[in-house]
């Protein structure tokens, strides 16, 4: 059996002493913090000012880098320009500045050196003022020389023209006073005699203005190849009221009469009505077209001049 005095005993006002005690302890641990935060606030305030002037710090070597950066781009710039500029001065003064020799390709009826000398390029003249002026050169070239269509002057290498020429051809020759004279493809009757006409060109007769020429070879120029290969001559026949009346010799023994504006126009009928002929005649294309023999023609021919025989001597007995 317990005595009484091992029982335990509550003593509340203990417990609330032992409360009341805490208290305190609680209250001075807010107030430490609340100082340790004031202090902290005070040290960021004071390290603040320190922590801008380390960052400028920091910047300095950047800034004196993109400094020495730019200094050295301009100091590059203008070594480079001076350098160019010494360059271009050596090279005005040197003999590669002066024009060493001239070409010519392309030519095969004009002579290379005749073509130098009356292009009036200057061997050790100024390179590049004479290919700026080349224009003038190559006008030259082709005036003096009726053969040339085109002239064109380009550089050579480094210090050396080419001159590139471009021929008119020759698609016919003129009959007149014995003699053949080629006719280029522009009309231009050039003045070299020859004693035989050239195979498969056709013979331009009886053309005593150079105009009419002209104007046909711009027509001629116009008709298909096969049709040009059928003729054989050209004679121009106007009448008092058609000045540009030709007849047209074809290799088949027919005749063609056609105005001279009318030829590629009128021509394209040509292998129709040849083919619808029975014999070789003549193709009348002045006004219209219509066909007849040789036979009539001389028929007709031989008419009119009985006629006019009879006439005259009528005329004759009255």
């Amino acid at each position: 059996m317990r005595n009484q005095g091992d029982t335990p005993i509550w003593h509340p006002e203990k417990r609330a002493d032992e409360e009341k005690e805490e208290v305190p302890d609680s209250e001075e641990e807010n107030v430490k913090e609340e100082l340790a935060e004031e202090t902290q606030d005070q040290n960021d305030e004071l390290e603040t000012p320190q922590s801008t002037y380390e960052s400028f710090a920091d910047r300095l070597p950047n800034v004196k880098k993109v400094r020495n950066t730019r200094l050295i781009r301009r100091l590059s710039f203008i070594i480079s320009i001076s350098a160019i500029a010494i360059l271009i001065l050596c090279y005005f003064v040197s003999p590669l500045s002066k024009l060493s020799g001239v070409t010519v390709t392309g030519n095969e009826n004009v002579d290379s050196q005749a073509v130098i000398t009356d292009s009036k390029l200057a061997i050790d003249g100024s390179l590049w003022t004479q290919y700026f002026d080349r224009s003038a050169n190559e006008k030259n070239i082709e005036k003096k020389f009726p053969r040339v269509k085109q002239a064109s002057v380009s550089l050579n290498g480094i210090n050396s023209f080419k001159i590139t020429i471009q021929e008119y051809k020759v698609l016919a020759v003129d009959y007149l006073d014995g003699f053949y004279y080629p006719i280029l493809e522009n009309g231009k009757v050039l003045t070299d005699k020859l004693d035989n006409p050239i195979s498969g060109m056709p013979v331009f007769a009886n053309f005593e203005d150079e105009k009419y020429i002209k104007s046909l070879m711009e027509s001629y120029n116009g008709l298909p190849d096969e049709l040009k290969e059928q003729i054989s001559e050209i004679k121009y026949s106007p009448s008092e009221s058609n000045k540009e009346l030709i007849t047209l010799y074809m290799k088949d023994t027919n005749q063609v009469i056609v105005n001279i504006s009318q030829l590629v126009e009128k021509m394209n009928y040509y292998s129709q009505v040849s083919g619808q002929m029975t014999e070789p005649g003549v193709i009348d294309m002045e006004v219209g077209i219509f066909s007849y023999s040789h036979k009539k023609e001389t028929e007709n021919s031989d008419t009119s001049e009985s006629t006019a025989d009879s006439s005259l001597t009528a005329e004759e007995g009255q």
